[in-house]
């Protein structure tokens, strides 16, 4: 057996302990300054490789690292606990790493993740960490939504928020893997809006009332998605120059460049209507009260509309289709597949563009 005691040498004022295994130099600080009590200290540090073998005494020492390993480990726990599940959401929105989402955007990652914590709730109650989300539970989850009959572009933004909420708190939540980096994205196959004839034109248009109908205009004459005409701004409006002015909302964040649409005769006209006195902020107050409420409560009024006047929105054998039972009532059938939608709003835009080219308008 070897003898190992070590020896000792002053450093910043301090005793430091210092030995040898193999050839490896170790040390360690005694905290003393007293050369007496250094040596005490000295006999407590060396006295689990006093004696042994080379084995026994490389077992100890890694014993012991991996001992003080644990009580850093539990330190950093304390002074900085791990994410749970109810405060996951305010600690992404207040990080300094998350993108610039815009309100919309924030408010589709908060129903994501709100979702994803009802369903950790309800199959494991008792995992209340972010970062008891296993790969095996993420796959799990993935599974689960694939049974929602979500459309393949939902569930991948789905996923992909999950995996960038991850990302960005992963200080405190300190994972070895980002449980959602290896769920395999759907191939989503995008369906464009189709425009309108002109016979269906004329029928929404002509059918249409009250704020609808400057609603619809504004869409078909200046090609602006439905958030923006639905909260145009009187101050955004210029009739003397005869321009819209707008900075689109998608791109507001990222690019604060206004577009400039020409504002055209007939919708110039319904615009002029609107008497002084009900101009206040927005063009359309109820229709941009509802849309800053619920967009997609604004767009099913849209859709009900076109329906109300002949046109057919979803793809046919997709969604709920309607139809009359033998008894001569009304009946509501889910045909299977998720709805397609072929018409909307947003079919306004790509007629817009016809028009434009129709008329040989400049790009």
């Amino acid at each position: 057996m070897r003898s190992r005691h070590g020896y000792l040498f002053k450093r910043g004022g301090m005793y430091q302990v210092a030995w040898r295994v193999n050839g490896k130099l170790f040390m360690r600080s005694t905290g003393e300054s007293d050369k007496k009590k250094a040596k005490a200290k000295q006999a407590e540090i060396m006295a689990p490789f006093a004696t042994g073998d080379d084995v026994t005494v490389l077992q100890n020492l890694a014993a012991r690292i991996e001992g003080r390993k644990a009580e850093n480990a539990a330190l950093v726990e304390k002074d900085n606990p791990p994410l749970t599940f109810e405060h996951a959401w305010a600690a992404y929105v207040q990080s300094p790493n998350r993108p610039d989402s815009g309100d919309r955007t924030l408010q589709d990652y908060s129903g994501y993740f709100n979702t994803f914590a009802e369903w950790m709730k309800k199959r494991h109650s008792d995992k209340t960490l972010l970062r008891d989300v296993t790969p095996a539970r993420a796959t799990a989850y993935a599974v689960y939504l694939g049974k929602r009959n979500l459309s393949a572009n939902s569930f991948n933004k789905h996923i992909r928020f999950l995996e960038l909420l991850y990302r960005v708190t992963r200080d405190p939540l300190r994972p070895s893997t980002n449980p959602w980096q290896d769920i395999r994205r759907k191939q989503a196959v995008s369906v464009s809006r189709r425009e309108l004839t002109v016979e269906e034109l004329k029928n929404v248009c002509l059918a249409a009332t009250g704020e609808l109908r400057i609603l619809l205009a504004l869409g078909v004459y200046t090609g602006l998605r439905l958030g923006d005409c639905a909260t145009l701004r009187w101050n955004e409006v210029d009739a003397a120059r005869g321009i819209i002015r707008r900075v689109p909302n998608k791109t507001a964040r990222r690019n604060p460049k206004p577009v400039l649409v020409p504002l055209h005769a007939a919708l110039r006209a319904m615009l002029a209507q609107v008497p002084a006195k009900f101009r206040g902020d927005y063009v359309l107050p109820e229709s941009a009260a509802l849309y800053i409420r619920s967009s997609s409560e604004l767009s099913k009024r849209v859709h009900r509309h076109f329906e109300a006047c002949g046109v057919k929105t979803q793809k046919p054998g997709t969604g709920f289709f309607r139809a009359i039972g033998p008894d001569g009532t009304p009946t509501k059938t889910f045909s299977g597949q998720r709805a397609v939608v072929e018409v909307g709003f947003h079919s306004l835009r790509h007629t817009f563009v016809s028009l434009c080219r129709e008329a040989n308008a400049p790009l």
